[in-house]
């Protein structure tokens, strides 16, 4: 097992790869989000405790060198409940978003790491017994380390903030910091 570990550290460090990010080129991966919350109220006895994993893919173009723009779809699902001394009610509905989103790459081209920003907005519907709609903004920023020119795996910290509308005036709205980890796969022209 040392062994493995150790070739693959030395693979890592030592062989030259970047991704394409130079116009022309091709963009498409995803990334999963795990969003752990829990409210209490403090005029009534309930606590809400929520558990969302987003998974979103994405297909983009690069419009200019270390700049891509495109499109992204993400399923959502939130499981939770409140609890209080009389009882529980639990939840279980997804969401599903589609919109625009824009990167771009801060460093040179050739390198095997990047800093990237990413920006997207989002729009969609509920699931899951609730009907309405739902839209996400969000911002985030981080590293992705190339492992050829191809493919890259990012970890990025930002800021998200939710709205949803549903029936019977449910209205939610949250807003707070998220972590992602993903794979992008650069296609040539």
């Amino acid at each position: 097992m040392k062994t493995i570990i150790s070739t693959l550290l030395y693979l890592f460090l030592t062989v030259t790869s970047f991704g394409q990010l130079t116009k022309g080129n091709w963009l498409t991966g995803g990334n999963a989000k795990l969003y752990l919350f829990r409210e209490n109220n403090s005029t009534s006895t309930y606590d809400y405790n929520y558990t969302q994993i987003d998974l979103s893919a994405n297909v983009g173009y690069f419009v200019a060198d270390k700049i891509a723009l495109g499109l992204r779809p993400t399923f959502s699902s939130f499981k939770g409940g409140y609890y209080a001394t009389g009882g529980s009610i639990s939840t279980n509905s997804q969401r599903y978003l589609i919109g625009p989103y824009g990167r771009y790459y801060f460093l040179p081209t050739e390198k095997d790491f990047n800093i990237l920003t990413d920006i997207s907005y989002q729009y969609g519907i509920l699931g899951g017994g609730l009907k309405g709609n739902a839209s996400t903004f969000s911002a985030a920023a981080g590293p992705v380390i190339f492992f050829n020119s191809s493919v890259g795996m990012e970890f990025l910290l930002g800021y998200s903030s939710s709205k949803e509308d549903a029936d019977y005036g449910y209205s939610f709205e949250r807003k707070g910091f998220q972590f992602l980890i993903g794979f992008q796969i650069h296609l040539e022209k």
